[in-house]
C-alpha cells in the first residue's frame, strides 16, 4: 500500500533520541519500531500519501470518514469530550485568553472552550472546517501550524491540540512550531495514548492504538515529557482521559485493526452478537490516554514543575 517501510531496510535511528531502533514487526503491510533506549514507537514510512501526493487527512475523501470513524468525529459523545478538554484548561487559564485549538477537527471542543476564551482553530481538513463553521458556528481557519493563515491573532495564550501528535511525520517540529505561536510563559495542552501505560504494554502489537496507517509516533509519558522540555516548554500537569464511545463504532474500530490477524474472526461475530446495542454509548477508560499541560519558556512560572496527576 501507500507508504508502507521496506521490511528489508535497515533500522532507522530514533526520531526522539537517535539510538537506532529495533527490527521492528510489521502491522496493516507496515513496519512498526520500539525505540530500545527511550521506548517511543513509530513508523518510519510516516503519514500515508495517495497517488496524488496528498495526506490521508487532506484529501477529499479523508481517512476520518472512512471505517465507521464519522461516527466517532460526529457523535454527540464528542461533545462531552470537548467539555472534559475545556474545563482541563479552565483549571489553569484565566478566562478570556487567546486560544488556538491546532488540529480542530469537526470544532467540538472550539464549540466548548469558546464559551469562555476567545478561540480559533485550525486544521487541514477543508471539508471538517466547513462543517464546524456550519454547524458549530466557530472559527476555524483551513491551514497548518507551519504556515498559519495570516487572519490567525498571533501571539497565543493557549495552543491545545488533541489527540494530533501521534498523527505527526515530525511531532519535535510541531512543537517548535508552537512555541513560535506562544506568547513567552503561554500554555500548550496536549493528548496522545500512552505507549507506557499499563494497558498497552499488557496488549503489545494488538494494543488498539497502535494503528500504523494514522498513528505515526506514539509516546509514553516520560519520552513526551523530554520532548517538551527539549523544544522549549515545561510539563506542569498531567492527566488520564475517557471517553464514550457509540457501541457501533468501537466494534467498527476493533474489526478495521484486527482484519489481518487471528481474532478478526471473534471480532467479527462479537459485532454481529452486538447490533441490537450499536446506538447505544459507553464509557471505556483503560488509562492509556494521557493528557499534559506544558508551560513555554520566557518567565518565571507561578506554578513549580511538579508532578501533579489528575484524572477525568
Amino acid at each position: 500500500g501507500p507508504g508502507v517501510s521496506d521490511a528489508s531496510s535497515k533500522a532507522p535511528p530514533c526520531p526522539l533520541c537517535g539510538a537506532t531502533l529495533d527490527a521492528g514487526f510489521v502491522k496493516l503491510e507496515r513496519r512498526v519500531h520500539t525505540c530500545p533506549a527511550c521506548r517511543h514507537i513509530t513508523v518510519p514510512a510516516g503519514v500515508v500519501v495517495g497517488p496524488d501526493g496528498v495526506s490521508i487527512y487532506e484529501s477529499d475523501d479523508p481517512v476520518f470518514e472512512q471505517n465507521g470513524n464519522i461516527e466517532y468525529y460526529l457523535d454527540a459523545a464528542n461533545a462531552l469530550a470537548a467539555e472534559d478538554k475545556a474545563a482541563f484548561v479552565g483549571r489553569i487559564c484565566p478566562e478570556r485568553s487567546r486560544l488556538l485549538d491546532a488540529g480542530a477537527s469537526y470544532g467540538h471542543f472550539l464549540a466548548a472552550i469558546s464559551r469562555h476564551h476567545d478561540a480559533w482553530g485550525l486544521e487541514l481538513n477543508r471539508g471538517a472546517v466547513d462543517w464546524s463553521k456550519r454547524n458549530l458556528g466557530v472559527r476555524n481557519e483551513v491551514g497548518s501550524l507551519y504556515e498559519p493563515p495570516t487572519s490567525l491573532p498571533v501571539p497565543f495564550d493557549v495552543i491545545t491540540s488533541w489527540d494530533v501528535i501521534e498523527h505527526l511525520d515530525e511531532p519535535g517540529r510541531a512543537l517548535e512550531a508552537c512555541r513560535r505561536l506562544l506568547k513567552p510563559g503561554g500554555w500548550l495542552f496536549l493528548s496522545t495514548p500512552d505507549s507506557g501505560s499499563l494497558v498497552a504494554r499488557a496488549m503489545g502489537r494488538h494494543w488498539h492504538y497502535l494503528d500504523p496507517l494514522q498513528h505515526v509516533n506514539l509516546f509514553s509519558r516520560r519520552n513526551l515529557g523530554r520532548l517538551l522540555e527539549r523544544t522549549g516548554f515545561s510539563p506542569r500537569s498531567w492527566v488520564y482521559f475517557g471517553h464514550r464511545y457509540r457501541v457501533s463504532y468501537v466494534f467498527n474500530r476493533l474489526s478495521y485493526l484486527t482484519r489481518q490477524s487471528g481474532f478478526r474472526h471473534l471480532v467479527r461475530a462479537a459485532a454481529w452478537l452486538g447490533r441490537p446495542f450499536g446506538g447505544m454509548h459507553i464509557t471505556i477508560k483503560l488509562w492509556d490516554v494521557m493528557g499534559v499541560a506544558a508551560q513555554a519558556s520566557g518567565r518565571d512560572a507561578s506554578a513549580g514543575p511538579g508532578e501533579m496527576v489528575a484524572a477525568l
